[in-house]
């Protein structure tokens, strides 16, 4: 199978990044300065209209949105043992993939791109205040769902896992007391450990803090 990811290094792209070096395959990784609007540009929205990371090509076919495509990636190679076994673990982490990219994630969007949704300086403020708020419970609410797990979902290290290391990143970066979130850090102290995730972060060229 011929894999192209697009992703823009520390965005929630880099969930499935991490997954693809954890499965060993052949992929191709594509870098999109999100930060000079290339996702906007016209190369990049024959491939996802939407203009957001990530994107996966699959042998020419495209793939958009993390839940998607963390669940192909896991289910697509079940020998390399990223996807749960069970269909009840199954069913818990879409469940949780799902809550991390329609609340977790759109709570950091108000803090970190108010302008999204509203205009004029107070409203942004106000917006970012919200999310700031909103953020920091959808942490800590983290914390308490991995509290005595060593993985998040079963017990080994899922797609699931590689995906809260984005969100503990954007927390750290901006200034949030993830490192007091005793349960939370120490999942993700076990994800940094791994060789596959050290390799991601040194290709996107990014660190925690």
């Amino acid at each position: 199978m011929n894999l192209t990811l697009y992703y823009s290094p520390g965005a929630c792209s880099l969930a499935p990044h991490i997954v693809l070096e954890e499965l060993g395959v052949a992929y191709e990784a594509v870098r999109i300065n999100t930060a000079e609007g290339q996702q906007r540009s016209p190369e990049y929205l024959r491939v996802n209209p939407r203009g957001r990371v990530p994107a996966l090509a699959a042998d020419g076919k495209v793939l958009v949105e993390n839940v998607a495509i963390l669940a192909f990636l896991g289910g697509g190679f079940p020998d390399r043992g990223l996807w749960p076994r069970t269909t009840w673990d199954q069913a818990q982490a879409l469940s949780m993939m799902a809550w991390l990219a329609d609340t977790v994630h759109p709570a950091f969007a108000h803090l970190f791109r108010p302008e999204r949704y509203v205009e004029g300086e107070a409203c942004r403020e106000a917006v970012k205040a919200a999310g700031r708020k909103a953020f920091g419970d959808c942490l800590a609410e983290i914390d308490r769902l991995v509290s005595g797990r060593r993985w998040a979902i079963g017990n080994r290290f899922s797609v699931v896992d590689a995906y809260l290391v984005v969100f503990y990143r954007w927390g750290v970066r901006n200034a949030f007391p993830v490192k007091d979130l005793a349960h939370y850090s120490a999942l993700v102290d076990r994800v940094l450990a791994r060789p596959a995730v050290k390799r991601v972060f040194a290709d996107e060229g990014i660190t925690m803090g």
